[in-house]
């Protein structure tokens, strides 16, 4: 298992754990509006989205900022600390700029989860970053060549990272495997199977934490939210142990995409006797509406 630390406690996700939905409003790749106001070294609009964010399953927050006009050493502890700071939630500080994350982890006295690629310039630099400071790492399955097409080469670069992280030292708990998400409209009509397969081989062979941008499998199709969410319940029995979605996914959704998130995790083991679905149900009055909705 995995935990991250933030001021308002932690979050444990890993084999036997319920999926724990991670969100990315925080990203300038799909914020213009965001943008202009980091430019401006402002971080109103931070603070904004961050609160926009916490609800029901959300376990932490990426914050992404790479854009040539931000200073990414200035702005990434800033944006860090004001995401922080408006809900509490820890974080998944997604640069690969390690002067940046290096002092964003001097403010952030917390455990945090950055990532890393087989990159040949970045491996070594982010794995021992992430030992000095005792973050966990999301590897990435991607090398200098990019995303293979299959899940028998996508695992292979798994192992490589996998083999120089525990070499550095850094433990198996704060290890986690990402087989990469590719948008669905575009890709090869298999590629959600391969991710699953390297999800099942990661589970079989090593039991790491597991992790996929469920974002990007929508990404330009009409009803995108549709798609992720169908992604997303697929994915929960095949192993995935952390979700990356796009806030609007459980927006427009709402109660009944949630109950159907907590229903998976139930069938997928990851809830005995139910406890959090129920909890869910109840919490939100749920059951007495429907027993309501019944009787008339």
């Amino acid at each position: 298992m995995t935990t991250l630390t933030s001021s308002g406690g932690s979050c444990t996700f890993g084999t036997g754990y319920p999926t724990v939905l991670a969100t990315t409003l925080i990203n300038t790749l799909k914020n213009e509006t965001l943008t202009k106001d980091l430019i401006a070294g402002k971080v109103d609009e931070v603070k904004r989205l961050a609160e926009k964010q916490v609800g029901d399953g959300t376990g932490f927050l990426e914050v992404m900022i790479v854009h040539p006009q931000i200073d990414e050493e200035v702005m990434l502890p800033l944006v860090c600390k004001a995401a922080h700071d408006a809900t509490g939630l820890p974080l998944y500080i997604d640069s690969t700029n390690i002067n940046a994350i290096r002092r964003t982890l001097d403010i952030y006295p917390y455990k945090p989860v950055l990532s890393v690629s087989a990159d040949s310039e970045r491996l070594e630099p982010m794995l021992n970053l992430v030992k000095e400071s005792g973050s966990a790492v999301i590897c990435l399955c991607m090398d200098d060549k990019g995303i293979p097409a299959t899940a028998v080469e996508r695992m292979a670069i798994a192992e490589r990272i996998i083999q120089r992280a525990r070499e550095i030292g850094i433990p198996d708990d704060d290890i986690a495997i990402d087989p990469l998400v590719m948008a669905m409209g575009v890709s090869e009509p298999d590629s959600m199977l391969v991710a699953f397969d390297v999800l099942r081989a990661v589970k079989q062979k090593y039991q790491f934490s597991t992790f996929l941008g469920i974002e990007n499998a929508g990404y330009g199709l009409p009803y995108k939210e549709s798609i992720d969410l169908a992604y997303l319940l697929a994915a929960i029995p095949a192993g995935m142990d952390v979700a990356l979605i796009d806030p609007p996914l459980c927006t427009r959704l709402g109660q009944d995409g949630l109950t159907l998130i907590f229903a998976e995790n139930f069938l997928s083991g990851r809830d005995p006797y139910a406890k959090k679905y129920l909890a869910y149900l109840r919490k939100n009055d749920l059951i007495k509406r429907r027993k309501q909705n019944d009787e008339k």
